[in-house]
């Protein structure tokens, strides 16, 4: 009883209806962008919260105007490889720098670091005549080569591989493993959660890579959807229910994929060794 009367404090009321008030303010925006989708141009710029019956004449448009379905699949194409790749390479980088010494293992370390405080815009221009010299302008691979490396994520990695016990290696090279086996048959399943919290967020950073791939991608067959949903913003006539749409469909799966994987994230993030 006294817990429940604990509860029932202005105190816990207070902080409840915070709570409540913030939540609500976090769910707005993806309320009202559903809202959106079945509302005419109008009701969107007026801000109308009553859905509306436009939906499939939204849907029409969108989709007879632009490739919708063809933009999905180009980003999940480039999301999924770029995560596949940059785990792999990244992850063995990040392994070698920490439980490999050598005398230039730090400087080498610190370099790399160095180079986050460069902007992206600095290395837009030559690294587009790269691109451009090696013919891969307005392919899926101008797009994820650049992107596989990332220093964020080696970093991030190291960081958790440190709490990794280096006893464990030493017993299975006495049992005659490999080095790369080590890492396959016995880093990976222990540090799932790790490799788990970086594969979201290299998706994540890909998924919503725009600058980029507006520079590279030249023809419609090969555009991702935050060019598509630029292309409708740059329209004489912008279809704010069609804008909704295209918005819904790219929030989707990265909804879905953080939902399915909040628990790996957050341990991820404050390092698990199994």
């Amino acid at each position: 009883m006294a817990i429940v009367r604990r509860k029932m404090t202005p105190g816990w009321f207070i902080l409840l209806v915070f709570f409540v008030i913030g939540a609500l303010l976090s769910l707005f925006p993806f309320i009202w962008m559903v809202i959106g989708m079945t509302q005419n141009p109008n009701d969107v710029v007026a801000g109308k919260l009553i859905p509306g019956k436009e939906f499939a004449l939204n849907w029409q448009k969108i989709s007879t105007t632009y490739e919708t379905v063809s933009f999905f699949l180009n980003s999940m194409k480039i999301a999924f490889i770029t995560v596949i790749l940059g785990i792999a390479v990244n992850s063995l980088a990040a392994f070698g720098f920490e439980k490999y010494p050598s005398k230039a293992r730090d400087r080498v370390f610190g370099v790399l670091l160095l180079t986050l405080i460069i902007p992206q815009m600095a290395i837009v221009i030559p690294l587009f005549k790269e691109i451009s010299f090696m013919k891969l302008l307005n392919t899926h691979a101008a797009i994820i080569l650049p992107s596989v490396m990332s220093v964020f994520i080696i970093f991030f990695l190291r960081q958790n591989f440190k709490m990794f016990p280096t006893e464990i290696m030493e017993a299975a090279r006495v049992d005659g493993a490999a080095e790369l086996s080590i890492f396959v048959f016995i880093v990976i399943p222990t540090m799932k959660a790790t490799f788990a919290s970086a594969s979201i967020y290299m998706f994540l950073t890909q998924w919503n890579s725009y600058l980029w791939p507006l520079m590279t991608i030249l023809t419609d067959k090969m555009k991702t959807l935050p060019i598509a949903m630029f292309s409708v913003m740059r329209a004489y006539t912008i279809e704010y229910g069609g804008l909704m749409i295209l918005v819904c469909i790219s929030t989707f799966p990265i909804l879905v994929l953080f939902l399915a994987m909040q628990k790996q994230f957050v341990q991820g993030l404050t390092g698990s060794v199994k």
